[in-house]
């Protein structure tokens, strides 16, 4: 099963009907990690604008990690179930075989299977970071705001 699209024949797309494979996973996680990880050189002052934007941004792309984080589940899940499958496949045809000899043969003829559940584990480790990466920025432009806000009254006052 090439890149793992499917499992008992169920297609995983995007909602733009793309395929879900794990170079999409990733495209769609760096476009998130951009978000999360402004230039540490921009020195702007902040105003309440700038956090309103800010905030819808981050929360558009926190919406849509949602998204991503689950279909990468499930192409780890549809990796996890090929992979296993195919482990029960060759214990079954090599069952006659002394045991180091049987876990040699399947081990060395899952590697496929288990290269690729390897890198949709890791695409979906990714995506979760970089969601949990979008909550902590979500937090800081809060507190950003908040500190806007303190600026704007006390300017208000003098």
């Amino acid at each position: 099963m090439s890149d793992l699209q499917a499992v008992d024949n169920e297609v995983l797309t995007w909602p733009d009907g793309t395929l879900v494979n794990v170079e999409s996973i990733r495209a769609n996680t760096d476009a998130a990690q951009q978000v999360a990880e402004p230039d540490p050189a921009d020195r702007a002052l902040r105003s309440p604008d700038w956090v309103i934007g800010e905030l819808a941004t981050v929360s558009h792309h926190a919406a849509r990690m949602v998204v991503v984080i689950a279909r990468a589940e499930e192409l780890k899940r549809a990796a996890s179930t090929a992979l296993g499958r195919r482990k029960a496949q060759l214990r079954w045809e090599h069952r006659a075989l002394p045991a180091a000899q049987l876990a040699a043969k399947v081990t060395l003829g899952c590697v496929d299977e288990q290269d690729e559940y390897d890198r949709t584990v890791i695409a979906f480790e990714y995506a979760r970071r970089i969601g949990n990466l979008l909550k902590d920025y979500t937090s800081r432009v809060q507190t950003i705001g908040k500190q806007v806000e303190l600026v704007y009254r006390d300017a208000g006052r003098q």
